[in-house]
């Protein structure tokens, strides 16, 4: 951060005027005015502010986790393909269960669309019979829309807490 430029309460989003101070609350480590830092301050750890900028490093350099399965979805139908690519192989549900690791119940529910598959079995399922299970999420532009930013801040949780009490 430059020594010029301005800086604003983590807490209320208020312009911080002088030297803000740098806490270690509820986990994070933030920046805030002094006002937002006399609610606190029983919470609160006063912590260095050049620890700030090293916590942001080390965030930044941490890989991503992989959301790989959270962009992937089983087909609708996925009981009535896997029931007739098993028939057309000419394999029983214990045989297909056997070949899966799973129960035999377990296929019979697959089957009769009663259990969806995890993405890992549908993978799984497809390299047995030779289908296709997993596709890529569509997204929902609907729910895009719906998202309505109401520019709460986390001060503002906070004196809402404050007035119940």
């Amino acid at each position: 951060m430059q020594a010029n430029s301005e800086e604003y309460c983590e807490l209320c989003g208020s312009q911080i005027r002088g030297k803000g101070i740098t806490v270690s609350y509820e986990g994070s480590i933030i920046t805030v005015c002094n006002s937002c830092y006399d609610r606190i301050r029983k919470h609160a750890v006063i912590v260095k502010a050049d620890s700030k900028k090293s916590e942001t490093r080390k965030k930044a350099t941490l890989k991503p986790p992989k959301m790989e399965n959270a962009e992937l979805e089983i087909v609708t139908d996925y009981y009535k393909i896997i029931k007739t690519a098993r028939e057309q192989l000419g394999i029983s549900q214990q045989q297909l269960a056997q070949k899966l690791k799973v129960s035999e119940n377990i296929v019979k529910r697959f089957e009769s669309g009663k259990l969806k598959p995890t993405i890992s079995q549908a993978r799984q399922l497809e390299k047995i019979l030779g289908i296709k299970l997993v596709t890529p999420l569509e997204n929902n532009e609907e729910s895009e829309k719906e998202f309505d930013d109401t520019g709460l801040t986390l001060g503002d949780v906070v004196n809402i807490k404050e007035g119940k009490k």
